[in-house]
């Protein structure tokens, strides 16, 4: 629940709240589980510059508290308060987050779609797969069957075109030199 790095030996009656907060919630202290110079461990400061006291404190679910580097007080920063900064060094494994991959655009051959027979043929197929669709009541299942219907014509007669290369710069010639050094 509490460490025993703290800046004083007893804890007062909101010091006894806060373990016991803690301990209800499963929770535990962090700021008190570092070794730290006291100057380190002091978060409150009276106005006159007598009394320090470790009243701040950093707490985390019980679970948790391995995602917890490091916890001290930070003295330079001016607030314009009696009460000094708290820091926490956080070492938190964030979940990776899985895309579902698109599916490959399909390349069409258009050099088959420039001669007149492939043309000829494809929209001939297309003609007939059209006359012999159903009529759907569904306009989602009357496009899927259209599109279905295109997809598969092109596939038997224009077909697809072959991967292009990554970087059409990089030919068998730059190879050769590669290999030779």
């Amino acid at each position: 629940m509490t460490g025993q790095h703290t800046l004083h030996e007893e804890t007062n009656r909101n010091g006894e709240l806060l373990c016991e907060f803690a301990y209800a919630n499963n929770m535990v202290v962090m700021s008190t589980n570092f070794e730290h110079k006291r100057i380190h461990k002091i978060t409150w400061l009276s106005p006159d510059q007598n009394t320090a006291s470790q009243i701040d404190h950093i707490i985390i679910n019980a679970n948790n508290k391995g995602v917890i580097e490091d916890v001290r007080s930070m003295r330079d920063p001016n607030i314009d308060s009696d009460h000094f900064l708290v820091k926490a060094v956080i070492d938190q494994k964030l979940s990776v987050i899985h895309k579902k991959k698109l599916k490959p655009v399909l390349k069409w051959n258009k050099i088959n779609l420039q001669n007149p027979s492939k043309l000829k043929q494809y929209r001939s197929l297309l003609h007939n797969t059209f006359i012999n669709l159903a009529p759907k009541q569904e306009t989602d299942e009357e496009w899927e069957q259209i599109k279905t219907a295109v997809v598969d014509a092109a596939r038997e007669v224009i077909h697809t075109q072959g991967k292009s290369p990554r970087n059409e710069k990089w030919d068998e010639e730059c190879r050769k030199i590669i290999q030779e050094k």
